[in-house]
């Protein structure tokens, strides 16, 4: 299949949000029902629309959408950021410690697992400061495919995208892989480099949620 990726616009945060959401849901060992138990409610949606919409005001950050060529239909989505600079671990610890705080100015969102997130949250930025130390980096945040759509090259596609975005850039590309799509960024030179765990026995599982850290060595394109 053949796929057309535009970067998104703020009247298709919707259509992102939605497609994430339903591709999410479906991995094995995803967190997203756990942070969310209720399901995709109003009050979720809202956050998420709120979150996202944020995030496309950042410059860097790019948000696309990857559709089907023949029927239009956006089958996967993808998020990446482009640290361009290197940053000093005060700054990130002093920028983790704002992101909290406006948090906590904000309030508790109905429907949202707080104990969940917040413990996942932490790992996930504790591990990526421990593997980058503050280098300039991409980073894949969301790649999402539609179940219907999977191994057919549609989030090969978002993945390659941003990939040479990073490289035009110069920039090593690091990701945190859930067990379903580690072997498509193996495939796409990335190298596991750490481990991020979850205890989930006190969440509704009987066990563990891991997922791998993943990193690729920048490459330069020429010319």
């Amino acid at each position: 299949m053949s796929y057309e990726i535009t970067p998104m616009k703020e009247d298709e945060i919707d259509i992102y949000i939605k497609v994430s959401w339903e591709a999410l849901t479906q991995v094995e060992d995803s967190v997203l029902t756990l942070v969310y138990p209720d399901g995709f409610t109003e009050s979720v949606q809202a956050n998420m629309r709120k979150t996202t919409r944020d995030g496309l005001s950042d410059p860097s950050t790019s948000y696309v959408l990857i559709r089907d060529i023949d029927t239009k239909d956006v089958v996967a989505v993808a998020c990446w950021y482009y640290q361009t600079k290197d940053v000093a671990i005060r700054e990130l610890l002093d920028a983790e410690e704002k992101a909290r705080e406006k948090r906590m100015e904000q309030g508790p969102i109905p429907g949202i697992n707080y104990a969940v997130i917040d413990k996942f949250r932490e790992a996930s930025m504790e591990s990526k400061r421990e593997i980058l130390a503050g280098r300039a980096h991409a980073a894949l945040r969301v790649l999402s495919t539609l179940p219907a759509a999977q191994r057919k090259g549609a989030g090969t596609a978002g993945l390659i995208w941003g990939l040479r975005k990073a490289d035009e850039l110069g920039l090593p590309a690091y990701l945190v892989s859930s067990g379903m799509g580690r072997s498509l960024y193996a495939a796409h030179g990335f190298s596991e480099v750490g481990e991020l765990s979850l205890d989930t026995s006190h969440h509704g599982r009987p066990h563990k949620v891991s997922h791998c850290c993943m990193l690729r060595a920048a490459k330069r394109i020429s010319g």
